[in-house]
């Protein structure tokens, strides 16, 4: 290694570090890095017990203990405590990535895929995110360095000399490194499963020492072995997981996703729309790139592309396959990939950048165009990674919730009959980590959860008997209440604790918070919301399960209540016309609770209100609703008409 290479390189690092320790604790922890800052803090028995239930295992967690142990966390400085070590494990992935492409190709190469790694935004963000992301890319990363370094070695034999001795190294620091990054997110298991495939693909083409083949074998067996006693939490998890609706993936919007995500960093640091429109540029890039390496000739032949192909390629595919049939997916899940993209770009850049090592065939005045097809792929990048930043810095529209400062708002204009209340319940542990429950007076805050669970569950559905019994039970002592409300989209779809609020107490004026509702109301001394709705008119039942429990004008509409008298009920629709005097008054053809909230989600039992917005007074209108399942050819469920008095 060149001593211009070392200089080059530290000054790439300096760079990583400079942009991800900017900033750093600007925005406000959001819930994900709340739930870090619950769990590190826990003991070595209650962070397992978490863990076990959670969706990601605990090395990450224990190893942030132990960081945080050695000051003294609080709620003004714990977000910048985080995030530093997740700006550690990015900063480290940076030479590491240069090592590697040096390794596999040349400086030139090395030094991009560094730069490449520097100055991404999705690097830059996930540096910044106390959660194990960083930790995990950079485990993998080096996972796969002990793997191409083994297959330098994998032709020597002999048991004495100093390649086996080196040889025996690699593979126990790859079987360490793979268990460490199995014990920090369960999917680090398809980034090992490519190297190992890629591993294969190698000695089945070059090698055939059967030596070599025993000791990955038995690397790989120490990985399994290590992670036997986790193993049945895994499988218990993601068998009984519910923070998510069941269903079928959607492929294509997957990968679209995944692309934008690996190019761009959306929806990080991007809109969608501008990913997409930045998408064909990319994907010439990566042609370029790729039949630039598949061209070069070098001592190790192909196995550099063939290790990005594997890294690259594999792991997605088979996360899609995994949330085919149980569509928890984020974009974030295929950053174990990530590591090869900033390979291909740097190899596939240096190697444009030097077309004599592949072009020999072509005219000598045809070559500057490879350096210029170099100069314009790297331009892309560089004006993206910019923009990409500059989103991430000074965008209101990428910012993370604003937990931190909704919290301060509450904390200063509450009066002191006033308690708070979460919606979500399982968003605890980010409002506890800057009103800590057992802090001293005056900066305690009652705080009650609806619905009080731990862990997202979409099972956990809100309905107007259980919401106006909780708030009835928490609020009985309180004259006021300060409402959060966050993913309130999947636990309180039909917003029963917003309507009850709003019908049964006083909203005051609060500002806007980026990503986060906060909602404030004054109590009436006999605040009562009442366990059934207050329907002045009957209903009527559709089909086998639908029920409308009742109806209630008010003044500029009309309150349906539907309630489901049955389990899984079908996904149904419903026609909805209010026409008076020949003049249609209300129109609509929808899900009777609306799209995001289908009728197979619906929990039986449970009274969900619907509103629906008449402008005219419907005194004397004819309702007339019609069901049916929203399937093609099935037959309708009934109709319903009345006279609205």
């Amino acid at each position: 290694m060149s001593r211009r290479f070392r200089l080059a390189l530290l000054l790439l690092l300096l760079l990583g570090v400079l942009l991800r320790l900017q900033h750093l604790d600007v925005q406000s922890l959001w819930y994900d890095e709340g739930v870090t800052a619950r769990v590190s803090q826990m003991s070595v028995t209650e962070l397992a017990r978490w863990t076990a239930n959670d969706i990601q295992p605990p090395l990450y967690y224990l190893l942030l203990g132990g960081w945080l142990q050695l000051f003294d966390p609080w709620p003004g400085n714990i977000a910048y405590l985080m995030r530093f070590l997740s700006v550690a494990f990015g900063a480290l992935l940076i030479p590491l990535l240069g090592i590697m492409a040096r390794k596999l190709w040349d400086d030139c190469a090395g030094l991009l895929a560094a730069f490449v790694a520097a100055i991404s935004p999705l690097m830059v963000y996930y540096s910044q995110e106390a959660r194990m992301y960083a930790m995990l890319i950079f485990l993998v990363t080096l996972a796969a360095w002990w793997v191409a370094a083994l297959l330098e070695h994998s032709s020597h034999s002999g048991t004495r000399n100093r390649a086996e001795r080196k040889r025996l190294l690699y593979l126990a620091l790859y079987a360490l490194t793979g268990l460490a990054a199995m014990y920090t997110h369960y999917f680090a298991g398809f980034a090992l499963l490519a190297l190992a495939l890629y591993w294969a693909h190698v000695w089945v083409r070059e090698n055939h020492n059967p030596r070599a083949l025993a000791g990955f074998v038995l690397a790989n067996s120490v990985i399994l072995l290590g992670y036997l006693p986790w193993l049945p939490a895994m499988l218990r998890r993601f068998q009984t997981d519910s923070s998510y609706w069941p269903g079928l993936l959607k492929p294509g919007e997957a990968l679209m996703h995944a692309a934008d995500n690996f190019t761009v960093g959306a929806t990080e640091v991007f809109r969608e729309e501008a990913a997409l429109r930045l998408l064909p540029g990319f994907g010439l890039a990566a042609f370029l790139w790729l039949i630039a390496l598949a061209a070069v000739k070098r001592r190790g032949g192909q196995r550099p592309l063939a290790l990005i192909l594997h890294w690259l390629l594999l792991p997605p595919a088979f996360i899609l396959l995994l949330a085919y049939h149980a569509p928890k997916f984020n974009p974030r899940y295929l950053l174990i990939s990530w590591p090869a993209w900033a390979l291909l770009i740097g190899g596939g850049s240096a190697a444009l950048w030097r077309p004599e090592r592949w072009l020999q065939a072509l005219p000598v005045w045809l070559r500057p165009t490879a350096r210029i097809l170099a100069v314009g792929t790297l331009l892309l990048l560089t004006t993206t990674s910019a923009l990409g930043l500059d989103n991430w810095r000074n965008d209101p529209n990428f910012a993370k919730s604003s937990w931190r400062e909704a919290i301060a708002y509450m904390f200063e204009h509450r009066q002191p009959d006033e308690a708070a209340l979460l919606v979500s319940g399982h968003a605890f542990p980010v409002f506890d980590t800057y009103l800590p429950p057992d802090a001293p007076p005056p900066w305690q805050v009652p705080r009650y959860r609806l619905p009080d669970i731990e862990i997202l569950d979409v099972t956990q559905v809100l309905g107007w008997q259980e919401s106006a019994r909780a708030l009835n039970q928490d609020l009985a002592d309180y004259g006021g209440v300060w409402l959060f409300l966050w993913q309130d989209d999947v636990v309180d779809p039909a917003h029963v604790v917003t309507t009850q609020l709003g019908r049964y107490a006083r909203e005051l004026p609060v500002p806007p918070f980026a990503f986060l509702g906060l909602r404030h109301y004054r109590l009436p001394d006999d605040f009562h919301a009442p366990e059934q709705p207050p329907v002045t008119l009957p209903g009527t039942t559709f089909g086998d399960g639908l029920e409308l429990v009742g109806l209630e004008p008010a003044a500029g509409g009309l309150w349906l209540y539907w309630q489901a008298t049955r389990p899984h009920l079908p996904d149904i629709k419903v026609a909805i016309g209010i026409e008076k005097e020949g003049q249609q008054l209300f129109s609509s053809t929808q899900r009777p609770m609306g799209y995001d909230f289908p009728t197979t989600h619906w929990n039986q039992g449970d009274i969900y209100p619907a509103w629906l917005p008449v402008d005219s007074n419907p005194s004397g209108a004819t309702l007339r609703i019609r069901a049916y399942i929203h399937t093609h050819g099935a037959p309708p469920l009934g109709q319903f008409e009345m006279t609205l008095p």
